[in-house]
């Protein structure tokens, strides 16, 4: 279903790069304004300046391709000469466990969400998608990849691409979260051809970068209307995607949680709603907040005493935890006025040291989940997934034109 080949990425030159690691940078919409300061005071040729550049109008668009364009010149970065994919591993600790997530970036070709063999789970904001689409537009590349994921239980390529990566790696670099980052290029048209026959009869769930997608299919509709022409050589109908297996134990989805400052009514009155449709449970923080049921989740109070345990009352109550509790509690009892947070931690802070009220904990989330409800049609709320770790920036780019 879904067509996958190499691309001849545009990335930083090992020649010229000493330190990967003073380069390369968290995706742009994690970036606050102290680390957007940070990474460009950490090397003149940071990725930042590239996804991030400053300014307040949309002179900054043409500044960051500037800047690209002024690097290919002075050969920072290098445009490979060969159809490639790149291989990339990440390996960290969760749990307690080691673990390395497996993938690949490649050229992905753009389709329409209507033929189901690109799958969107998150809805997405307008605002975010022009910013992005200007970007790419002055650059003429994809300068982040989409995060997707397919469903492969036998793990075929993983197993190829272990018996491929026998040289050293383009870098190899570990963050100050000690997540370890390695990347290599493969150029070989057999193994390509290989990985691309083994996934053209499989669906791509998007998993991070709904955006970046998204912008990619309007860039590729402007191009058609410009260019008057659909064909399959046209660099425009592709987008740079990072591959991982939803079967890889190295793929960790975590839920991110929202923390409301005001319930605008006493935490009674508002449990007394919820219970018009929910079972509600007092229990311990510590069991509160563990083995939370798919369709359940929790609330943390400013009293750490007061942990609520919530489930639907109708087992026929439809969805996942995240989109009961945007249907069913957000916008029916309380106003959507909520901070979306990655991190348990940084939720029980928001409530018991902040100022904000209550918390709601939500379950982790498997891959399989998640194409259950994308094959209905149905998306999820916008942050309702996190997949750690996350993938750099800068790794390489896919040139559009």
């Amino acid at each position: 279903m879904a067509t996958v080949k190499g691309f001849k990425g545009i990335r930083y030159n090992p020649e010229k790069i000493e330190d990967f690691g003073n380069v390369l940078a968290p995706p742009y919409d994690v970036i606050n304004s102290k680390e957007q300061d940070d990474l460009y005071n950490k090397d003149p040729h940071n990725v930042i300046r590239l996804i991030l550049s400053k300014g307040d109008d949309d002179t900054k668009y043409e500044e960051a391709a500037k800047t690209f364009r002024g690097w290919i010149e002075e050969d920072i970065l290098t445009n490979d000469n060969e159809p490639s994919i790149y291989p990339y591993y990440q390996e960290f600790e969760e749990g307690g466990k080691k673990l390395t997530r497996k993938g690949f970036l490649a050229a992905v070709k753009i389709e329409d969400f209507s033929t189901k063999k690109i799958l969107p789970h998150e809805r997405t904001f307008p605002k975010h998608k022009r910013d992005r689409l200007k970007l790419n537009t002055a650059c003429k590349a994809n300068m982040s990849p989409v995060f997707s994921v397919y469903s492969d239980p036998e793990i075929v390529i993983e197993k190829l691409l272990d018996e491929k990566l026998t040289g050293e790696p383009i870098f190899d670099i570990t963050n100050e979260d000690g997540v370890r980052n390695q990347m290599w290029k493969i150029s070989d048209p057999e193994t390509i051809s290989f990985i691309a026959n083994h996934l053209e009869d499989k669906s791509f769930l998007i998993a991070d970068g709904h955006h970046r997608y998204e912008t990619a299919l309007e860039y590729r509709n402007i191009q058609r209307e410009a260019n008057g022409s659909t064909s399959d050589d046209n660099p425009y109908e592709y987008v740079m995607m990072f591959l991982s297996n939803a079967e890889d134990e190295g793929l960790i989805i975590n839920p991110t949680h929202r923390a409301v400052k005001s319930l605008e009514m006493d935490l009674e009155t508002f449990l007394n709603k919820l219970s018009e449709e929910f079972n509600i449970v007092e229990m311990p923080f510590d069991e509160g907040v563990k083995n939370i049921g798919y369709k359940e989740f929790t609330i943390l109070t400013k009293n750490p005493e007061n942990v609520y345990r919530v489930s639907p009352k109708n087992d026929s109550t439809e969805g996942l935890a995240v989109t009961i509790l945007h249907t069913k509690v957000f916008g029916e009892i309380i106003d959507e006025d909520f901070l979306f947070t990655k991190f348990l931690e940084e939720a029980v802070q928001l409530v018991q040291e902040g100022d904000y009220e209550v918390a709601f904990i939500l379950p982790e989330l498997r891959a399989s989940d998640i194409f259950d409800v994308v094959l209905t049609g149905d998306r999820m709320p916008q942050k309702t997934t996190y997949f750690y770790p996350k993938i750099l920036s800068g790794l390489v780019f896919n040139p559009l034109a």
